[in-house]
């Protein structure tokens, strides 16, 4: 009995410092994510706060920045080096998706881990609105595979955050968010920044323009028999209100200066309104 009870404890001892080996590891090698993460990217007006866990044994902190979500640490910008772990800053810089991610590095410079990633897109008016992953509404998109230019048609992965301050927040001069989402109760979406400076540059030279869609879930969008790829999912499309070809005809005009990649024809936007959108631009950023 007594070297039956003695292998078993040696068993669980065991299984005991793998266990605490594994959970230290974890805790302490470079490359894994901080105990305490950054749960989101707090935005008031142009400005946005963060905060993070202190991690044992870092001497300071790298607040990176990139483009695209993917972008690895090597290809990240350096937005700033703290020895605390809040971050204030006001947004400067071009509109688009940004994304966030903060290093934690020892006094010799060895890295000790890193946050989650936080995101936020900046708009015309200054505006800066939390982004966020929706895995259920980026399951929901069609499959880029097959379609002539894939990366086009990319599945969104982050998403603007919509609440009621975001909708009644304008995003250029002359717009609200609300303008752009007039799909109602939904609380993500994909409202492209430069989208909007198209829109608003065209309003400085036409006069007062009502915006009769703008972006659309993928649910939303089939169950009104629009195309399946449709830029509207993609937050770079918009329909403007035209009661007429003569109106119509104005519109296209004050957009040609905007380079559309795409203008329905009056008789494809069913003769109510013009439909344009910048598939084709070169953003400089993404949000898969």
């Amino acid at each position: 009995m007594n070297k039956r009870f003695s292998a078993r404890f040696a068993v669980l001892l065991a299984t005991v410092i793998l266990l605490t080996s594994m959970v230290t590891t974890k805790a302490s090698a470079a490359g894994q994510t901080f105990s305490a993460w950054m749960p989101s990217v707090t935005t008031t007006g142009s400005k946005l706060a963060m905060s993070w866990g202190a991690v044992s044994g870092a001497a300071y902190y790298q607040v990176r920045v990139t483009n695209s979500p993917n972008t690895t640490l090597a290809n990240s910008y350096l937005y700033t080096t703290t020895s605390g772990t809040t971050l204030s800053s006001a947004m400067n810089g071009s509109l688009g998706y940004r994304y966030f991610r903060v290093y934690a590095y020892n006094a010799s410079g060895t890295l000790l881990g890193y946050t989650n990633l936080v995101g936020i897109a900046k708009y015309p008016s200054g505006l800066v609105v939390r982004m966020k992953q929706d895995w259920n509404l980026t399951s929901s998109y069609p499959d880029p595979n097959g379609v002539y230019a894939p990366n086009l048609y990319q599945r969104p992965t982050w998403f603007v955050t919509i609440d009621s301050t975001v909708l009644a927040s304008y995003v250029a001069p002359n717009f609200k968010m609300s303008e752009f989402i007039l799909q109602p109760g939904i609380t993500s979406a994909v409202v492209d920044p430069l989208m909007v400076q198209h829109v608003q540059n065209a309003r400085w030279r036409y006069g007062v323009m009502w915006i009769e869609s703008g972006y659309r879930t993928p649910a939303y969008n089939a169950s009104i028999g629009a195309s399946k790829y449709s830029r509207h999912l993609y937050g770079d499309a918009v329909d403007v209100r035209a009661s007429s070809y003569d109106q119509y005809t104005a519109l296209n005009s004050v957009f040609a200066a905007e380079n559309p990649s795409y203008v329905e024809s009056w008789a494809e936007a069913g003769m109510h309104h013009w439909h344009g959108d910048w598939r084709y631009d070169n953003k400089g950023y993404t949000n898969w």
